[in-house]
């Protein structure tokens, strides 16, 4: 069976993380997003990939992966990106009429998809939906549920009347493509998979579901990226490559080859990348620290900072923050306070009081 992740459209509410990377490559314990979700359509047993993207973000997408994977994804092209469904039509080439699974590549899941795929693929229906109970409904599509089948599907709406939401993992047959070219644009633009969906449903197609046994997250703000890190790393196992010299460390912790930690508390879980030097600093829990960077006389934790940056002097605590590949953080002493900073890449910050 074939698998299709979406990652065409533009993501703003992670600006300015999302200025300079797409959000589906943000690194979460020091992996991109995405690569989970390839890893688990990969082990479920997916046999062909396709990666739908923009018009601007391939090239990084394809640069990024191949550090992940040495298999060959079909890239394909959403030109001016107009909702889900709009993208599922770009894909139809690629499907050639075969039943297929569609996940968006922002989401990340964790549960036993091997047993999704297979009921979908020899059973009799023509979609399949993922529905996860949340209390906060409004932010998703949502399903109404009565007597064992889903009766009718809402697009994020202004007040939900059930609190099963629609994830972003679906399972079609060809008709799904028949579905997308009837619907109309929604008010806000934008051709919904939801829509299409509710189309099937109403024409007397078979639409079925089935109820998440395991994680799932929609990435869609930097406290989602930061939650999803915690998830992430909670399940790590210890992996020193590293050097450790006169510090204390205790939890788990990931320290990859060519790194050193200098005179330092380190509490794990912690994951550190490569070639990265940490010196008279404390590193809490949950933080993922990528691959070059270099930290002195700095205090920080439950935080994600990418490849190539310098920290220096910030001895107030940085907390829940992402900093951007190659930016700079010094700070002067003064007042004790906490920072929480989200920075896109190659900026600089002074902090002082």
């Amino acid at each position: 069976m074939k698998g299709l992740i979406l990652c065409g459209g533009i993501s703003t509410r992670l600006n300015p993380i999302t200025y300079s990377i797409p959000k589906q490559l943000i690194p979460i314990g020091n992996k991109p997003l995405l690569a989970y979700t390839i890893e688990l359509l990969l082990e479920s047993g997916i046999t062909e990939l396709g990666i739908l993207v923009n018009e601007f973000n391939k090239p990084i997408f394809e640069r990024v992966l191949k550090n992940y994977f040495n298999d060959d994804f079909h890239y394909i092209i959403q030109y001016e990106p107009k909702g889900i469904a709009h993208g599922l039509l770009f894909a139809e080439e690629l499907i050639n009429g075969e039943k297929f699974l569609m996940i968006l590549g922002d989401n990340y899941f964790d549960f036993n998809l091997k047993d999704f795929v297979k009921d979908f693929e020899t059973g009799y229906m023509n979609c399949k939906i993922l529905l996860k109970e949340v209390e906060n409904p409004e932010r998703f599509g949502v399903a109404y549920i009565g007597d064992g089948r889903i009766i009718d599907l809402e697009e994020k709406p202004k007040m939900a009347f059930s609190n099963w939401a629609v994830t972003g993992l679906y399972a079609f047959d060809n008709n799904i493509f028949k579905a997308s070219k009837k619907i109309k644009p929604s008010k806000r633009g934008e051709y919904e998979i939801i829509d299409a969906i509710k189309w099937l449903l109403q024409e007397g197609y078979s639409v079925g579901y089935e109820k998440i046994n395991g994680k799932w997250r929609d990435i869609g703000n930097p406290s989602d990226v930061i939650n999803q890190n915690i998830d992430i790393l909670s399940s790590i196992k210890d992996n020193i490559k590293g050097e450790i010299v006169d510090s204390h460390v205790s939890g788990r912790i990931i320290l990859g080859n060519g790194s050193a930690i200098y005179n330092s508390t380190i509490r794990g879980p912690i994951v550190i990348g490569e070639k990265t030097i940490i010196k008279n600093s404390y590193i809490g829990p949950y933080t993922s620290i990528g691959n070059s960077v270099n930290i002195e006389v700095s205090n920080l934790e439950n935080s994600i900072i990418l490849d190539g940056c310098n920290i220096w002097g910030v001895e107030d605590p940085i907390d829940s923050s992402i900093v951007g590949e190659g930016s700079m953080i010094m700070g002067n002493k003064g007042k004790k306070k906490t920072h929480r900073i989200i920075v896109g890449r190659s900026s600089k910050i002074y902090l002082s009081v």
